[in-house]
């Protein structure tokens, strides 16, 4: 897979990204929590070429810099998106949101759009909701402070507590409806490339 690296910088921040040549409009790939862009490793490689493809790590994720004390909100989100855009002077683009990413893609569509060519959400959100809660595996294993103590002691007994919590808040949602997405994924497979069809 090819690629420019690029660092992008957002004050005195630094934002790492991944640039795939191609086409445009440009598809930005925005990964949700607690992830980073290698989320879209494997579907890069249908998209680009002919498409130009860029994935970037959100500040205090994958490659990109950890600020202490930083406030990661989805404001903030939306201003790293920002600051992609413009640094790498890309004009109209493919929004793809996944999870967390959800909000601020969706708000920058909003503050900006004439530069959207098409908005993609994937499993998200948008609104303030009094139900949603952070899942205990994502609070355990990516709020910065609490990490550090979650992850050495889940190491310490060969990463079983981080398995049984992955089995509990995900492996239900798998075994409940894996029957019926094999055969809706095989349906919508060979249909795929007609969706990365852009007029």
């Amino acid at each position: 897979m090819n690629f420019i690296e690029q660092s992008i910088q957002r004050g005195e921040h630094r934002i790492y990204g991944q640039d795939h040549t191609g086409e445009e409009p440009t598809i930005i790939l925005m990964h949700g929590f607690p992830d980073n862009l290698h989320l879209y490793d494997r579907l890069v490689r249908y998209l680009s070429p002919p498409r130009r493809v860029v994935a970037f790590d959100f500040l205090g994720w994958g490659a990109s810099d950890k600020p202490f004390g930083y406030p990661y909100t989805a404001k903030n989100q939306e201003a790293d998106l920002d600051g992609v855009v413009k640094q790498l002077n890309l004009g109209q683009v493919v929004l793809v949101a996944h999870d967390a990413s959800g909000p601020p893609a969706i708000d920058w569509a909003l503050n900006h759009p004439n530069q959207v060519a098409s908005l993609v959400l994937l499993n998200t959100y948008y609104c303030a909701m009094p139900t949603l809660r952070q899942p205990e595996a994502i609070f355990l294993f990516s709020t910065p402070l609490v990490r550090n103590v979650a992850r050495p002691i889940s190491g310490m007994f060969g990463h079983l507590i981080f398995r049984r919590m992955y089995r509990w808040q995900v492996g239900r949602f798998f075994r409940d409806f894996c029957a019926g997405l094999v055969s809706t994924v095989r349906c919508h497979t060979k249909h795929a490339s007609r969706l990365l069809q852009f007029e």
